[in-house]
């Protein structure tokens, strides 16, 4: 804690609140020390860990250990595979580390603050350190950016450039953004039969989309129609004249 001069609490609140900051030539260049040597530790301890535990792997009956991780990869590859429908030899190792890394970062706030305080003055000489890395918005936006960069490399390169583009501008819409509300959807009555060439009874401007988006929103149109009448029917009671 701060010492020469009463500890208040808005003293002891500011003492935690600050990092150990080394500034450099402008603002934009200080380096918040905590942060970095905490990542990298707990960094360390992550690959570690991984390692320790590939290391003892057995293809017979697994240990606690490896039953854990095993449990890990297969949640994380699981979510890798889902989003991710490319190569996953880098992808969900990746995945795998950046979720096992800000695990550990925020379980760091489990640690008692003030028991921490004390070490770090008395055992290390620190008078400022925050323990948890991800308390720090440098942290959580360096993290946020990466995983952006990468999404948008591994994206280009798994569709190409021209593939990322027409996904970027045309999904959810077709082919032709421009056009997507240019379809129109005509259904039939509940007593004729369709009258279009679709099943449904769509007729659409564009042949690339007819049997497609314009089915699919006939689909809802009916979904949303046959909840309409069955709300209407429970309201009105079985026994209700017009």
């Amino acid at each position: 804690m701060a010492t020469g001069h009463e500890l208040t609490p808005t003293g002891y609140i500011q003492h935690h609140l600050t990092f150990n900051a080394q500034a450099g030539e402008t603002p934009f260049w200080t380096w918040h020390m905590d942060t970095i040597f905490t990542s990298v530790i707990l960094g360390v301890l992550t690959f570690g860990f991984l390692a320790w535990v590939v290391s003892g792997a057995t293809a017979g009956v697994p240990t606690k250990r490896q039953a854990f991780v095993e449990l890990l990869i297969e949640f994380v590859n699981e979510q890798a595979r889902s989003i991710f429908h490319g190569d996953q030899r880098f992808i969900a190792p990746l995945a795998l580390t950046v979720f096992v890394w800000v695990f550990l970062m925020n379980a760091m706030d489990f640690l008692p603050i003030d028991i921490m305080a004390f070490l770090y003055k008395n055992v290390l000489g620190l008078e400022y350190w925050r323990s948890v890395p991800t308390a720090d918005v440098n942290t959580t936006f360096a993290l946020a950016l990466t995983v952006w960069f990468l999404m948008i490399f591994f994206a280009i390169k798994v569709k190409g450039v021209g593939g990322f583009i027409h996904e970027l501008f045309c999904a959810p819409f077709g082919a032709i953004p421009s056009s997507g509300l240019s379809t129109s959807c005509s259904t039939s009555s509940s007593t004729s039969p369709s009258r279009s060439p679709t099943a449904c009874g769509c007729t659409a401007t564009s042949t690339r989309v007819k049997s497609s988006s314009c089915c699919s929103a006939c689909g809802r149109l009916r979904v949303l129609q046959g909840r309409s009448l069955a709300a209407s029917s429970r309201r009105d009671g079985p026994y209700s004249t017009s």
